[in-house]
């Protein structure tokens, strides 16, 4: 039952389809045809994605990215976020990786928020298309008073969300991955879901944040379930 909480939205999905596949296979074959183009898509993008954001966070000097994206980059720094979601390729979930390098290089969170929306909406391609279907003055009425609008958005959310809150959550990811990987290495690593869950990875996770019980591995030894709570006593001395 534990297992099925885990991973309820996969099981969910799984029910879903199988519902389709019964009801209306036609329904059901369209919809694997989409999900492995959707697949497909991702698998050709993304490493090219995060190429990318390894370079801007390698190559790219931080007084760069803090002189043109920074807090202080003002007007400049937005009309460049601007130009670079609008030429920017690919679907939409592409650009947080950049977005995520730029920022921990010192781009402001206006600016990140200027590029992530206009890579959405004002895209190069998506205003041809406008123009062809829609007309060349709905086009750029559109632009005119979409890139505004991203900006006031970019204004606003840079009032409400601090970077210091962004990186915190990606510092405490990162300062427990160390403990779960202790916490891995003790135990069996059978993976064999005794414990509710898919693999020793995960119940390592679960004991870290204190999800779960040491107890729930019925084949771990004495000695590494006393190892592993002197790991997640040191665990709670960090929060």
């Amino acid at each position: 039952m534990s297992l099925i909480k885990k991973h309820k939205l996969k099981v969910i999905t799984l029910i879903l389809y199988l519902i389709t596949l019964i009801y209306n296979q036609d329904i059901f074959i369209k919809s694997i045809y989409t999900t492995g183009g959707y697949l497909k898509e991702m698998v050709q993008i993304l490493p090219a994605v995060f190429i990318v954001s390894g370079l801007i966070t390698v190559w790219v000097p931080k007084e760069i990215i803090i002189k043109n994206f920074g807090k202080g980059s003002g007007l400049k720094g937005k009309l460049i976020s601007v130009f670079i979601g609008s030429i920017s390729a690919g679907p939409i979930y592409a650009a947080f990786p950049v977005a995520f390098s730029l920022l921990n290089k010192g781009a402001s969170i206006s600016n990140i928020v200027i590029i992530i929306s206009s890579w959405a909406v004002v895209k190069v391609p998506m205003m041809i298309v406008d123009a062809k279907f829609l007309g060349y003055s709905f086009m750029i009425a559109r632009v005119i008073l979409t890139i505004p609008a991203i900006m006031i958005i970019g204004y606003f959310t840079n009032k409400f969300v601090e970077k210091e809150d962004i990186k915190s959550k990606v510092d405490n990811d990162n300062r427990y991955e160390k403990y779960i990987l202790e916490i891995e290495n003790l135990l069996p690593k059978f993976n064999c879901g005794g414990c509710g869950y898919g693999n020793c990875n995960e119940y390592a996770k679960a004991i870290v944040m204190e999800e779960e019980s040491i107890d729930k591995c019925s084949v771990m030894e004495d000695k590494s379930k006393t190892k592993i709570k002197d790991i997640v006593c040191k665990v709670n001395e960090k929060k």
